[in-house]
């Protein structure tokens, strides 16, 4: 039973087929040399939200050099959930990498805590990729998954959001139509030590399967192939 992880970062212990994406440009060409490596990384180059008001003044040019290498476009989004952020330098800089996606119809991972709202906006005025767009670690409402749906988004969960004790990222796991649901680890940061890449990537099939109601194999093929339409269908 082949499992895909839809976001990963380096670091991370990789025995599976993943999206191992990049945050700034310091980590861009880490991530394409690790690709050429390994046949089963899909490499993804982004500028992310927290990196925005550190990121050197030449980054959308380094961005252009390396674009045609990478296969995705990620991690971009908008953050207001961490301190001294600054939401419009945020939407300039992910506005713009959304556009290189759509202009390229590549796959991109979207960050989004504490701004579904402005980021609906933009979906809504802006154009994405015809493939459509993937919300890693989804953190909105279950309400909200049906707006992001008709934009064409896809949603990703890993195991560290669906703890006992959780109650938002499950109701959205059971409101997540089924052609577009894919697992994450989001590893290295969220796995405890005592777990492995391995085994915190299958505990989120395990969680979601439980949620809505399924078998692992059968949530898995159903995953793959949402996986392959996604991030490999050309």
């Amino acid at each position: 039973m082949q499992l895909y992880d839809a976001h990963c970062h380096p670091q991370a212990s990789l025995h599976n087929p993943v999206v191992l994406n990049g945050t700034c440009p310091e980590d861009w060409a880490q991530i394409l040399k690790l690709a050429n490596q390994k046949s089963q990384i899909i490499p993804a180059i982004g500028l992310h939200p927290w990196q925005v008001n550190d990121a050197p003044d030449d980054w959308q040019a380094s961005f252009l050099q390396q674009i045609a290498e990478a296969k995705a476009v990620g991690e971009i989004g908008l953050d207001q959930w961490i301190d001294g952020h600054q939401l419009e330098r945020q939407q300039a800089a992910f506005c713009w990498q959304l556009q290189q996606a759509a202009q390229r119809n590549m796959p991109v991972s979207i960050h989004c805590l504490k701004a579904s709202d402005p980021l609906l906006r933009i979906l809504k005025t802006q154009s994405a990729p015809k493939r459509g767009i993937h919300l890693h670690a989804y953190s909105g409402s279950a309400e909200q998954v049906r707006s992001f749906t008709a934009l064409g988004a896809y949603f990703s969960f890993h195991a560290g959001q669906l703890h006992p004790k959780a109650k938002k990222a499950p109701a959205a796991v059971r409101a997540v139509p089924s052609d577009r649901l894919l697992i994450e680890s989001d590893a290295p940061d969220t796995i405890q030590n005592t777990v492995s890449y391995g085994e915190f990537l299958q505990h989120g099939y395990q969680r979601v399967a439980e949620l809505r109601g399924l078998t692992v194999e059968t949530l898995a093929e159903q995953v793959a192939a949402n996986f392959a339409r996604y991030f490999l269908d050309d």
